[in-house]
């Protein structure tokens, strides 16, 4: 398990790396000997590695810049900086995607770039799920792997290993994710989250977003509402890793019954099949936003129900911050439209402090994005779940 204060360094190196040892000790804090100690680990694991030398004088913080001459003084003394930066080429994530239909999986190297396109594999029976994931991740792990990140929409259970119910399989109740469990606690970490989770650990990640504010992050598409909340950077996970599931927050409206067995789920709502209902004969949900006014009456209305869910959860909340996330931000009448009714029905004195942002984003249930939740467990405190840590720290022991 990678202590804190070696992520401490690690997070440094994430958000302006390279930097040399020196570099490191002035912006964490760390002792100069205890920096060499842990950056010695850090290299042998493979997570980091260490640049070409470079004459640049080092400098301390907050020390004015030198003139010509003292720069070549400073040149001429002391040995050649050696930067030290993330390694993209030893070590890897994989990110495993369970959704309806489809098993993905994706390779990331530890700064977040894809090292080769996604695998996936339909599934026509939702009964053969699990084997086909395990069969899929059994193919791609390797002893580069340090990490491993599974998302899944649902209802996720990380003390037993299972997902209660999910999108993926409606009907079929709970299924034991065993089976992906022994393959994966081969890696050094294994992190299993909701769908919506692996998301806000790639936006936290992404926007080098600090760590001290309450996120809110809801995510939208046709049919589809999810949210999670970040306190001060950690996953709120509750008694199951859920995110907050506001796709399940119920209105008193007429609608299809969702895959949870109920009516009026506001994922429900947010839908073609809902518009169907009103009286829209022609055009897709993501095609009515497209070319949205105000004049749409039908269209107008399932945006003042869903933003009134939003609302609902930020009165709740009270977030310092609300990320809304779709590809249907990138369309500002419609945009525009959301975020005035969601400001309009909540609470004025939380809404004058709430920043709302827009991030379009495309599908959250990707294995590339599943991968993130393997990156954030090495960059960010608090993002290992506790069985996770059981298992890195059992691992660990008996490589000592």
């Amino acid at each position: 398990m990678i202590p804190n204060r070696q992520r401490d360094l690690l997070q440094c190196l994430w958000a302006e790396g390279p930097l040399s040892r020196w570099e490191l000790h002035e912006r964490t804090g760390i002792r100069p000997n205890t920096v060499g100690s842990d950056t010695a680990s850090l290299l042998d694991d493979g997570i980091i590695r260490e640049c070409e030398p470079t004459s640049q004088p080092r400098t301390r913080q907050g020390e004015p810049e030198a003139d010509d001459k003292t720069s070549k003084k400073r040149r001429l003394r002391g040995r050649p900086r050696v930067p030290l930066e993330i390694d993209t080429q030893r070590r890897h994530v994989l990110g495993l995607a369970i959704r309806p239909g489809r098993v993905e999986i994706a390779k990331l190297n530890l700064q977040g770039k894809l090292v080769e396109a996604p695998a996936s594999r339909k599934v026509k029976e939702p009964g053969t799920i699990i084997r086909t994931a395990r069969d899929l991740l059994q193919e791609e792990i390797s002893d580069a792997t340090l990490c491993i990140g599974l998302a899944t929409p649902g209802f996720v259970d990380p003390h037993s290993d299972s997902i209660l119910f999910s999108s993926a399989w409606p009907g079929f109740g709970e299924i034991s994710l065993a089976p992906i469990h022994e393959v994966a606690s081969t890696a050094p970490y294994y992190v299993l989250e909701n769908d919506m989770h692996a998301l806000a650990a790639r936006w936290l990640l992404t926007h080098r977003a600090g760590q001290s504010d309450d996120v809110l992050l809801v995510y939208f598409d046709d049919g589809q509402v999810g949210s999670a909340v970040l306190i001060a950077g950690r996953p709120n996970r509750g008694c199951v890793t859920a995110a907050n599931e506001l796709g399940h927050t119920r209105l008193p409206v007429e609608t299809d019954r969702c895959y949870c067995g109920r009516v009026g789920c506001l994922e429900r709502v947010f839908s073609t099949d809902f518009l169907r209902k009103q009286g829209v004969a022609e055009g897709t949900l993501a095609e009515l936003a497209a070319a949205y006014h105000d004049d749409d009456e039908a269209m107008s209305q399932t945006i003042g129900h869903f933003a009134m869910g939003v609302a609902n959860a930020v009165n709740f909340i009270r977030p310092n911050r609300l990320v809304l996330v779709s590809e249907l931000t990138g369309y500002a009448n419609f945009s525009d439209a959301l975020e005035e009714s969601v400001r309009s029905q909540t609470l004025k004195e939380i809404m004058d402090r709430v920043q709302i942002e827009r991030w379009q984003q495309p599908a959250a249930q990707s294995a590339e994005t599943a991968g993130w939740l393997g990156l954030a467990s090495l960059y960010c405190e608090g993002w290992l779940p506790e069985n996770g840590r059981e298992k890195a720290e059992a691992i660990a022991s008996a490589e000592n």
